[in-house]
């Protein structure tokens, strides 16, 4: 018979790294799963008495950041997660709570350095995803810190408007007030003003011609504001555009 002979001192340091990586891998489920539950006390006591690669730090701040625990967030950053990480959908921690208006985590990740003009692959930033969603405190935030308020996402919508063509007024007149370019056209030639018109958001299209919007530009068709609002029978919306001064 054959005798097979292993020489243990190739086969145990293999041996080790597979323990170790099973443990580590263990390890970073365990904190995830505690990030999920926004189980703050479990998660202190792992990133406390574990050592935790970059790896698993990172993929469970994000499910913290996504689940909107506050003091999670900032625990996983005192513990050295990357505050401008990408997720799987290109967003940073910053754009993520921003969408999903966790404001006090906003504020978090802008004390800590998050890129506040950071953009996704849509080139989406925090202020164009906060606007789109009606973030009103986040935008308040987001604004303190010099987000680019004229920044396009990919198809050339804006921040405003995103938020006129939703009717979000308050959000309007942040981003008024923040200088938000209120005659911007995109590539068809359509304004805030139209959006706002053609959806028949009355106190939309009130914050802007208050901010001095141009009442009559025109957009590659030719359609004005008050066009718009004649076509969709907006009568609300047609008076005050002819009392401002549309034609």
């Amino acid at each position: 018979m054959t005798r097979i002979l292993i020489n243990i001192r190739f086969i145990l340091p293999i041996l080790i790294l597979i323990s170790t990586n099973v443990w580590s891998a263990n390890i970073g489920i365990g904190l995830t799963s505690a990030a999920a539950k926004g189980n703050f006390s479990l998660v202190k006591k792992i990133l406390d008495t574990k050592q935790i690669g970059q790896e698993e730090l990172d993929t469970a701040f994000i499910v913290a950041v996504t689940k909107g625990n506050a003091a999670i967030v900032e625990r996983f950053l005192q513990a050295g997660a990357d505050v401008n990480l990408r997720g799987d959908n290109s967003y940073t921690p910053l754009m993520q709570a921003s969408r999903d208006g966790r404001d006090q985590v906003v504020e978090i990740l802008l004390a800590a350095g998050a890129d506040v003009n950071a953009v996704s692959e849509e080139n989406d930033t925090a202020l164009i995803l906060a606007s789109e969603k009606d973030r009103r405190k986040v935008i308040a935030l987001l604004i303190t810190a010099n987000a680019d308020v004229n920044v396009e996402r990919s198809n050339g919508m804006t921040a405003l408007l995103l938020a006129a063509q939703e009717g979000y007024q308050q959000v309007i007149q942040a981003l008024v007030n923040a200088k938000a370019d209120v005659n911007y056209q995109l590539e068809n030639g359509a304004t805030a003003l139209m959006l706002a018109a053609q959806h028949g958001h009355l106190g939309a299209v009130h914050s802007l011609i208050a901010a001095n919007a141009d009442l009559n530009l025109k957009a590659s068709n030719g359609t004005t504001a008050l066009m718009l609002a004649n076509r969709y029978r907006y009568k609300e919306v047609i008076e005050l555009l002819k009392k401002a001064g549309a034609r």
